[in-house]
């Protein structure tokens, strides 16, 4: 039986992962932490497992993540000057925070909330391994689900920025976890300057929320390059994990084809380098065509798919202008 992960567990490791001078395992039946040097030749023996890796690169990046959700300008913008001072970063961005008590207190919910996250999904991942938990697809639809707890409408810079910052980096993290090492840091930098393109050019910028107000998904779209008329590039679709497994990625996505059609747009590109299996089955069921770097739909019906969709059938409850014609 595999160990509980219960607060406490949860604040052992990120101790742990923030002691760089010693290396911890974990027993999988307890989630007792043991210093590695405890065992002969410091090999982990059966029944434990290595902590998730946390390098000072991962600290710089969540307290990047921050910095940009600062309120107040003047503290922002000094620890911004400290992020980018070149040394002592840690200890100055610490000690900056010491003599501001609020932003200190908001850095420690937030370091809170990041480590928690981040935690969580290695925890996840590791039940993944032992197979007690598989990570879902989206199914077809939950059509009254979506209409009683979530709203799909368009994107309000002046009310949601706070909310949509705070989500990009939600997922960005997420991506920092699932991949190793610096591959991690380098995906999530990628899909970062993607985004960033058409940041100021969005001819689509359709979000999901609860009806709490909660940030739960988005769907972007810019004309690429920006002298074409027909043919945009996804720069943002992501649902984030606490909502996935409901429909809305399906959602947003059929919708915002829908508003891209009506703008007269035919081809819509998602160039992502890395595409999680269920945003693969959801993109395929909405008409996109695997394209070898990412996948294209056209709007028009003309692309030929080279692979049957996932499942039988699945085009026939889709509208006309989502599936590929094929030469007779």
């Amino acid at each position: 039986m595999m160990f509980s992960l219960s607060q406490e567990i949860i604040h052992q490791i990120m101790f742990a992962l923030e002691d760089q001078n010693t290396t911890y395992v974990l027993e999988l039946h307890s989630g007792r932490l043991e210093d590695i040097t405890s065992f002969q030749d410091d090999e982990i023996p059966a029944g434990y497992v290595e902590l998730p890796q946390w390098e000072p690169a991962n600290g710089f990046r969540m307290m990047e993540r921050f910095v940009a959700v600062v309120r107040n300008t003047a503290l922002q913008r000094q620890l911004r000057s400290v992020l980018f001072s070149g040394k002592g970063v840690f200890k100055n961005f610490k000690n900056l925070l010491k003599s501001h008590p609020q932003g200190e207190k908001q850095w420690f919910a937030f370091r809170e909330e990041e480590m928690t996250r981040y935690i969580t999904q290695w925890y996840n991942q590791l039940r993944e391994v032992y197979g007690l938990e598989q990570l879902g697809e989206e199914p077809e639809d939950n059509e009254e689900l979506l209409q009683d707890d979530f709203i799909l409408r368009e994107y309000d810079a002046a009310k949601d920025e706070e909310k949509r910052i705070l989500a990009i980096n939600s997922f960005m993290s997420e991506q920092e976890v699932q991949w190793p090492g610096e591959l991690g840091l380098v995906l999530s930098s990628l899909w970062q300057e993607k985004k960033a393109k058409g940041e100021q050019h969005h001819i689509l910028s359709l979000m999901a929320e609860t009806i709490g107000g909660d940030f739960a998904g988005c769907i972007e779209a810019t004309l690429y390059p920006s002298y074409v008329k027909e043919t945009v590039l996804l720069t943002s679709f992501f649902v984030l994990e606490q909502y996935r497994g409901l429909g809305i990625g399906k959602k947003l996505l059929e919708q915002g084809v829908l508003q891209l059609q009506e703008k007269g747009i035919r081809w819509i590109i998602l160039a992502d380098l890395v595409i999680p299996v269920f945003l693969q089955t959801c993109l395929t069921r909405v008409g996109f065509v695997s394209s070898g770097g990412g996948y294209i739909l056209d709007t028009k019906g003309k692309i030929i798919a080279t692979e049957d969709f996932d499942d039988a059938g699945a085009n026939e409850s889709l509208p006309d202008f989502f599936i590929g014609e094929k030469d007779a």
